[in-house]
C-alpha cells in the first residue's frame, strides 16, 4: 500500500451510448450523401451502431430529448433519460425494453469502435496536460500535482480539460480530483474536487454498488480466487459487489470499517484491493524494474498502415515479440506505451493501464484499438497524421515475473477449489478440529504468539501489545508448544542458571539432550543422551509476566549455537523455567 496520489479523473458519461450515437449519426450522413442526386459516394461507413427502425436516413438524435437504447448480447446496457422515463431499464431484454418504449432508437454496442473513438477525447486532454493514461474507453486518469501547478490550481485545470474536450470533440466530459483514483472517479461523476486528506470521508456514504466503477482493469481477478457463489467461475467484479450487498454491507464506509486481515482471509487479495480503495487509499505500484538492456518491440510497416483492418495483421507478431523479450528477462509489463511514427515524421503515443500483467492478447487488443483511434481521429477532422510507417511498444512499468506468480495451490482457481473440497471433506469426516490453520494472536513466548484454529472459522482478534521481550523477526522455523527438556552445563559440568539479576551463572559450554524421541530434534541430530558443544551464546532475556499475581510466569530466553553430531552448526532458542532448560525453537 502506498500513500494515495492526487489524481484527476476524466469521464465521458455514458460513453458506450455516446459512441454508438456518433456512429449512427455518421452512418446516417453517409447514407444521405450516397442517396443525394448526383452523388458518386457508393456507401457509408461501417460501424456497430445500427438503426433498427429503418434503412432511410434519420434526423440527428438528441440524447437529452430522444429515447435511445443501447444493446449488447441482446440486453440493454445503456438508456437515455427519455427512455428511462418511459420505463426502459438497463438489464432488460430487447423485447421488454421495446415494449416499454416502442419509439426508442435501438443501437448495438461495438467495443472495438468505442476504444478507437475515445482517442479523440484522450487527444483533447493531451492539449492541456501530458501523462494521460487510458483506464478504459470512456475514462482517463492522470496525476494532478504537476498539471495543477502549471495551470494555477486544480479548479483551473478542471475547467481547461472540460473546455478542451468540448471544443475538440463536442462531447460533455466530467472531471473529478481527489486522493487516489477511485475517489477521483466518483468525484468526476459529481464534478467535484475533494480536498486533500478527505477522500475516505467522501467515499464513506456512497453505496457499495459504486465499486462497479472501481479503477481495476481487465486483469482484476487474475489471481484466480474462486467465486464464493459460483465456484466454477473466476472472480467477477459485479458478482462480488452483489455478494457484499447480500452480506449487509450497504456503503463503502461499512466495507472500509472491516478489518483488513479479515477481508483478505475471507475473500482473497482481489477483494482486499477493493477494501483498500473503499478506504480512500490505492495499491502500491509494482516494484519498478530497470533492466540493463531496454525492452522494446518495433516494426516497420510496408505498406504503411492507413486502414483499421491492417492493424489486426500487425498487432499479433509485434505483441509476441515483446512477450518473448519479457519472458527471457523474467519480467511482466503492467503499463504499456504505444508509439507510432507517420510518413511526415510525426510521433504519436498513448499509455494504457492494466491491472496485473499484460498478456499477448491484451497487447494485441490495445495495439488494434489505438491504431483505430489514430486513424479515426484523422478521418474525423483531427490533425492530418498521414500513414503510419512504424509502431513501437515501450513498457512504461515493469515488474519481476515472480510478483505475478501463482499461489501455492496454483492461480487458476481449479486447484484451489480441489484443495478446498478436500479440506472440507476432511472436516466432514473427522470433525471441525481435523483441519487447523495458524493464526497470529501476539505474545512474548513463541508458543503463545500463534494459535491453531479450525479452517474456515473466524480468526481470533490479536491481543494488544506492545510485548517487551518478544523475539524479533525472523523467528525460528520450528517452534515447540511444549519445549523438550535439555541440560545446559558449564565447562566444569555444573548446571548453568539465570540469576535474579538476569545474568548467567557461568558461560555455557555443553548442551545435553534429555527428552527422548522428539522427531524434530532427531532430524537435527539432537538425539536423547547426546552432548553438544556450545559454540556461541547470546545474552539472556528475562520474561516476567504478571509478576504481581500468583499465576504469574517467569522465564529466561537464551539463544545458542551448538555443534551437532555431524559437525554441523545449529542455532537454537532455549527457555529456562525454575532452573529447567528446554528448547523453544530451532532455526533451520
Amino acid at each position: 500500500m502506498g500513500a494515495p496520489t492526487r489524481t484527476v479523473a476524466v469521464r465521458v458519461p455514458q460513453w458506450p451510448l455516446m459512441a454508438a450515437l456518433d456512429r449512427h449519426q455518421r452512418r446516417a450522413e453517409a447514407d444521405a450523401r450516397a442517396q443525394a442526386p448526383g452523388s458518386r459516394d457508393g456507401g457509408g461507413e461501417g460501424g456497430g451502431g445500427r438503426d433498427t427502425r429503418g434503412a432511410e436516413p434519420s434526423a440527428p438524435v438528441d440524447p437529452l430529448q430522444d429515447p435511445v437504447l443501447l444493446l449488447e448480447n441482446h440486453r440493454v446496457v445503456e438508456v437515455t433519460a427519455a427512455a428511462l422515463q418511459a420505463g426502459a431499464r438497463p438489464g432488460q431484454t430487447r423485447r421488454a425494453a421495446r415494449a416499454a418504449c416502442p419509439e426508442a432508437l435501438v443501437l448495438e454496442a461495438d467495443r472495438e469502435s468505442e476504444s478507437g473513438l475515445f482517442e479523440l477525447v484522450a487527444a483533447a486532454v493531451d492539449t492541456v496536460a501530458a501523462g494521460v493514461d487510458v483506464l478504459r474507453p470512456g475514462t482517463l486518469l492522470m496525476a494532478a500535482r504537476g498539471p495543477a501547478r502549471h495551470h494555477g490550481g486544480e479548479e483551473q485545470l478542471a475547467e481547461r480539460i472540460l473546455d478542451a474536450v468540448a471544443d475538440h470533440t463536442g462531447w460533455e466530459a466530467a472531471v473529478g480530483v481527489a486522493d487516489g483514483p477511485f475517489a477521483a472517479l466518483l468525484a468526476a461523476g459529481a464534478g467535484r474536487i475533494v480536498r486533500p486528506g478527505r477522500s475516505a470521508d467522501y467515499l464513506a456514504p456512497h453505496p457499495v454498488a459504486a465499486l462497479r466503477h472501481a479503477p481495476v482493469g481487465p486483469g482484476w481477478g487474475h489471481r484466480g480466487q474462486p467465486s464464493a457463489t459460483r465456484p466454477e467461475k473466476k472472480l467477477d467484479l459485479a458478482e462480488t459487489v452483489d455478494l457484499l450487498q447480500r452480506l449487509g454491507i450497504a456503503t463503502l464506509g461499512d466495507l472500509a470499517a472491516l478489518p483488513s486481515a479479515s477481508v483478505a482471509d475471507r475473500f482473497g487479495p482481489d477483494v482486499a484491493e477493493l477494501h483498500l480503495l473503499a478506504r480512500g487509499e490505492e495499491p502500491a505500484p509494482p516494484a519498478a524494474h530497470h533492466p540493463a538492456q531496454p525492452v522494446l518491440a518495433e516494426t516497420v510497416l510496408d505498406p504503411p498502415l492507413v486502414r483499421t483492418d491492417q492493424a489486426a495483421f500487425v498487432a499479433r507478431p509485434l505483441a509476441e515479440q515483446l512477450h518473448e523479450q519479457l519472458v527471457s528477462r523474467g519480467l511482466v509489463c503492467t503499463r504499456l506505451r504505444i508509439v507510432a511514427r507517420t510518413e511526415g515524421g510525426e510521433e504519436m503515443e498513448r499509455t494504457w493501464r492494466h491491472d496485473g500483467a499484460l498478456t499477448v492478447a491484451d497487447v494485441v487488443d490495445r495495439i488494434r484499438w489505438q491504431c483505430d483511434g489514430w486513424i479515426t481521429r484523422a478521418r474525423l477532422g483531427g490533425p492530418a497524421t498521414g500513414a503510419i510507417v512504424r509502431i513501437g511498444l515501450h513498457p512504461a512499468q515493469l515488474a519481476p515475473a515472480g510478483e505475478s506468480a501463482p499461489a501455492l495451490w496454483g492461480g487458476a482457481g481449479e486447484s484451489a477449489q480441489r484443495a478446498a473440497r478436500a479440506l472440507a471433506r476432511a472436516q466432514g469426516l473427522a470433525g471441525e478440529d481435523a483441519v487447523l490453520v495458524p493464526a497470529l494472536v501476539g505474545g512474548r513466548l513463541l508458543a503463545r504468539e500463534l494459535t491453531a484454529v479450525p479452517w474456515r472459522s473466524e480468526r481470533p482478534d490479536p491481543q494488544p501489545g506492545p510485548w517487551p521481550g518478544a523475539l524479533p523477526r525472523p523467528v525460528p522455523a520450528t517452534v515447540f508448544r511444549h519445549p523438550p527438556p535439555v541440560a545446559l552445563l558449564d565447562a566444569g559440568g555444573a548446571p548453568v542458571v539465570v540469576t535474579a539479576r538476569g545474568l548467567l551463572s557461568a558461560a555455557p559450554a555443553q548442551l545435553r539432550v534429555v527428552a527422548p524421541g522428539v522427531p524434530a530434534l532427531d532430524r537435527m541430530g539432537l538425539r536423547a543422551g547426546t552432548a553438544l558443544t556450545v559454540l556461541a551464546h547470546g545474552a539472556p532475556t528475562v520474561l516476567d509476566e504478571r509478576w504481581w499475581a500468583t499465576d504469574g510466569d517467569r522465564a529466561a530466553r537464551l539463544p545458542l549455537v551448538v555443534r551437532g553430531t555431524q559437525d554441523e552448526e545449529t542455532a537454537l532458542l532455549t527457555l529456562s523455567r525454575t532452573g529447567q532448560w528446554g528448547v523453544e525453537g530451532i532455526y533451520d
